[in-house]
């Protein structure tokens, strides 16, 4: 019989489907929903068919556990940053393997992780803690510790939501009197790019990792395609391109990271931004990755959903070195402008869909449909997947689809 892993399930999370998939054989499934995290009741019926469904809405801790382990799941995990905390709260409870709740209240906190990065002497940004409704004199105080331009993010969040570059002191000044008032922040040090990188990729990096039982295996680099404004995901390649010179020192960091967090158990994903000045680590996901889980799978064996299974049941699991690839594998998000309010048409995904190298076309928004630029990365309204032999097939593929596909927008 195969073992019941507890998932605690969201909207923004995997697609149920998707993940049923890339778990396979590896485990049964406990969907564990939490108010709307179910999504409508087509998601809810999809989950019912499944796996078993537990729905903790509104129950504290203690009550979510007892509901939750009337079934006996044998792990936990949470794929999604919303969760974390409740995934800790109720392995805790329950026995199981997973993050302290001291863990995940650090992982999730940006403040708490931050300072704790600092402490340990892990290359990053200098930033300031901004509590919400910090007054006015003191919000004055802060700015001029400040160098511009700068970075304005909430302390908790993912995705890239919420995130802004800000120019000067007047615009921070009125952005936190403003609308992120109400909100914990973090105003981090803008970090330029490293010199002399591609032009078509972007100037961080993501690095996948395996801890288990303490140690540390980590199995790729992920690069990505530049930015979007203000800071958001245009899409991801694997593997990622990094000078040989940068891998120890960044695979390094990570091994940093691990210890300052105290992250024992778990499939991690941690972002390294390339500066003139070197790599510096600019936070830890204490789950799995969007996107590097599905591309490292297509160009390798590492089926890193199995992984995170495995270590939730307590099965030792680790890695000699970073995981050989077969191909590129790609995920590119077309992303509006943030001037555009609502898709006006869209052309040529037909062309697309017939390039080498080019597998999946998902069209996220049609015509007439709004877009927002707050939503961070799942602004997206057009992704393209695939595979190319090479990163050299990978530019051209990439050029070609920018090319053949028209988006015009409302602005």
């Amino acid at each position: 019989m195969r073992p019941l892993v507890a998932i605690l399930h969201h909207p923004r999370s995997f697609f149920p489907l998707d993940l049923f998939h890339q778990v396979g054989e590896g485990a049964t499934l406990l969907w564990v929903v939490d108010g709307g995290s179910a999504g409508d009741a087509t998601a809810s019926r999809l989950l019912r068919r499944l796996g078993p469904v537990v729905d903790i809405s509104g129950l504290d801790a203690d009550r979510a556990a007892s509901a939750v382990g009337a079934h006996r799941p044998q792990g936990i995990v949470s794929f999604v940053d919303d969760h974390v905390e409740m995934a800790a709260a109720l392995a805790d409870r329950l026995g199981l393997i997973y993050h302290s709740p001291d863990v995940a209240r650090t992982v999730v906190d940006k403040r708490l992780q931050r300072a704790a990065m600092d402490k340990a002497g892990v290359p990053g940004p200098r930033y300031w803690s901004v509590p919400a409704g910090l007054p006015a004199v003191e919000v004055g105080r802060l700015i001029e510790q400040l160098s511009f331009p700068a970075v304005l993010k909430p302390a908790r969040g993912s995705g890239s939501r919420g995130i802004r570059r800000v120019d000067d002191a007047r615009a921070l000044f009125e952005l936190l009197g403003g609308e992120a008032s109400g909100h914990d922040c973090l105003v981090e040090e803008y970090l330029n790019d490293a010199p002399q990188l591609k032009e078509w990729m972007g100037s961080y990096l993501s690095v996948e990792s395996v801890v288990s039982r303490g140690r540390p295996s980590h199995v790729a680099i992920t690069g990505r395609f530049p930015l979007a404004e203000p800071f958001r995901e245009s899409g991801n390649f694997l593997p990622g391109i990094l000078d040989p010179d940068l891998e120890e020192p960044v695979l390094g960091m990570v091994d940093q990271a691990v210890d300052a967090l105290a992250i024992t158990d778990a499939v991690i994903h941690t972002e390294v931004k390339l500066t003139p000045d070197g790599p510096k680590l600019i936070e830890v996901n204490g789950r799995l990755g969007g996107r590097p889980p599905f591309l490292l799978h297509d160009v390798s064996p590492v089926n890193l959903f199995q992984a995170a299974c495995q270590v939730a049941l307590g099965q030792p699991v680790s890695f000699d070195g970073l995981a050989p690839c077969r191909g590129v594998g790609y995920w590119l998000m077309l992303q509006p402008p943030m001037s555009a309010r609502r898709v006006a048409s869209v052309s040529g995904l037909d062309e697309v869909g017939g390039l080498a190298g080019v597998e999946t076309v998902e069209l996220r928004r049609t015509a007439g449909e709004a877009v927002d630029w707050r939503e961070g990365t799942d602004s997206q309204v057009l992704t393209v997947r695939g595979r190319t032999t090479d990163h050299r097939s990978l530019v051209e593929t990439v050029d070609s689809i920018r090319l053949k596909v028209n988006i015009d927008y409302d602005t």
